[in-house]
């Protein structure tokens, strides 16, 4: 699989760097030496026949506007929206030179397997870097991940449910706390639902006796946001200085041993459980059964090396910061118009009464479901979504030049276009409950669907392979919490304006909900899964 040309240049310099018994003055002649081949490099180029939207000045380096995108970054999208229309062009983000192009271009490149996600993944956090391995893991020659996923974790959707309510019923618990008293209580919701899918999460991905480890569950919330600060402080460093300043900053050096101690938590654990498997199979005695993503990767693995704490924070960063992101955003939702809450709360109610809390159960959950995809909607993770990175140069139809290394996106504005959705300012629950009851419509209004007109999943064979897990996950984080609490807007809390930081889209973190414990009108903590599953 190809790379990027800063992908190749800073791996050189790692090699550089390493070999401590070179002389300094060959050192010294090495790295001019380089620098003048890739100088050539970049003369010899293709040059992008797509205009740069917010170039430097002539006495300006590119470092400035990106570290202006970083603060700015939703105004100069908005004005170059204005600017180009439908047709492509460059911005200089916080992640470094992107070409844009018009939402309909997702359904051009959405099958178009030379713009790699993975390989973009790997590029923008650096997974060659110590520290930093979860996000080259994606490119692990036998697709553990994408096929664990894929393969193994859609598939036990049906029986996921049971262990994910009664992990709800846990959290909660601990999170919330289970007074019967009248007294309102606040709390920050973004951390509150952080924590909430970091368990839940772990108890699919890690199994019953990990997913209540409290460093496991530190190191998971923390690896994604130290190594997602340091990966951007790094796009804002020359290229040639990554390396030295990767062990030199505090922020690589937090991502070092958010890894080391999940090595530290992990290891022993697999040991125990390969121990117990080659015991049983010494001794002719059946084998210990686990029905976790640790087992999935070994079986999925085939045999081929991968580390299981780098797969466990890979799978973090996946699934636990952007659930959480979308839980934060209905719960606030939702706070603000409690009559919605009210109507939720009798479906769940009728449909648990009628099918218990299995995976059918969640699918006729249809307001639930438009709810959840209303406030993906609304707030987008990301104003550019499909991050893509051209492993070899692509002609697309049309005529659209991407040339190879070239990072492409697509811009999210048919998200909140009026032209799609009427009032598209407005939280409307029933928004795609409509869509999904119109057959013109309905392919697109489900919440695992994905559509140019909803990206948040992206669209095509590159589509969140998890996004079935997330949305029975949240539904069923919904279900508790919806039940078992009343909920209103804390003072001062606030839906708007949206933060952002670069392209990435945010509610005030410190946003707080008031809330009191409520006596649910179907007991959750000890309901099965329906048989009919």
């Amino acid at each position: 699989m190809s790379t990027t040309n800063v992908g190749v240049r800073s791996e050189a310099l790692t090699t550089l760097l390493a070999n401590k018994t070179a002389g300094s003055p060959a050192l010294v002649v090495t790295i001019i030496l380089a620098g003048l081949i890739v100088i050539c490099l970049r003369f010899f180029e293709e040059r992008s026949q797509y205009p740069l939207a917010n170039p430097p000045r002539w006495y300006q380096i590119r470092f400035f506007k990106q570290l202006e995108f970083l603060t700015k970054g939703s105004e100069i999208l908005s004005e170059t929206r204005k600017r180009y229309g439908d047709k492509p062009y460059r911005l200089l983000t916080e992640l470094g030179e992107v070409l844009v192009l018009p939402p309909g271009s997702a359904q051009l490149i959405r099958n178009e397997e030379q713009l790699d996600f993975s390989a973009a993944i790997t590029d923008d956090f650096y997974g060659h870097l110590p520290g930093f391995e979860p996000y080259a893991l994606l490119q692990h020659d036998g697709q553990v991940v994408q096929t664990l996923v894929r393969k193994q974790l859609t598939k036990h959707l049906s029986i996921v449910s049971e262990p994910l309510s009664s992990e709800a019923t846990f959290a909660a618990r601990s999170i919330f706390g289970d007074d019967t008293d009248e007294e309102w209580k606040g709390i920050c919701i973004r951390r509150a639902m952080l924590d909430l899918v970091a368990r839940l999460s772990s108890r699919i991905f890690l199994g019953a006796e990990l997913c209540r480890n409290q460093e496991w569950l530190d190191i998971t919330k923390s690896y994604t946001v130290n190594s997602f600060a340091a990966a951007l402080r790094m796009k804002l460093v020359p290229q040639f200085l990554v390396v030295p300043y990767s062990w030199l900053s505090s922020d690589c050096k937090r991502v070092r041993q958010n890894l080391k101690d999940a090595e530290h938590v992990i290891t022993p654990y697999i040991e125990r459980r390969r121990s117990l498997k080659a015991a049983a199979e010494s001794t002719g005695t059946p084998l210990p059964e686990f029905d976790d993503a640790i087992e999935w990767a070994e079986q999925e693995s085939k045999g081929v090396p991968y580390s299981p704490s780098i797969m466990q924070l890979l799978l973090s960063f996946a699934a636990i910061h952007t659930t959480s992101d979308l839980l934060t955003q209905t719960m606030l939702r939702l706070a603000n118009k409690p009559e919605s809450i009210t109507l939720l709360r009798k479906e769940i109610v009728d449909v648990i009464r009628s099918e218990g809390l299995g995976k059918s159960a969640l699918f006729h959950m249809k307001l639930l479901d438009s709810a959840l995809k209303e406030a993906q909607r609304i707030k987008p993770n990301s104003f550019l979504v499909m991050r893509r990175l051209a492993t070899q140069r692509i002609v697309l139809p049309g005529g659209i030049v991407i040339r190879m290394g070239e990072r492409v996106a697509i811009d999210a504005v048919n998200m909140v276009s009026p032209e799609l959705y009427s009032h598209p300012e407005e939280y409307d629950i029933f928004r795609f409950l409509r869509m999904r009851e119109d057959p013109k419509t309905a392919n697109k209004a489900h919440l695992v669907s994905t559509s140019p007109d909803h990206l948040t999943f992206g669209h095509g064979i590159h589509a969140c392979p998890g996004r079935f897990f997330a949305a029975n996950e949240t539904k069923i984080a919904l279900c508790h919490l919806l039940l078992k609490y009343d909920w209103k807007l804390a003072d001062g809390a606030s839906l708007a304006p949206v933060h952002t930081v670069g392209v990435m889209t945010t509610l005030d973190p410190a946003n707080k909900l008031l809330y009191r414990r409520r006596k649910e009108e179907v007991e959750l903590d000890h309901l099965l899964v329906s048989s009919k599953e």
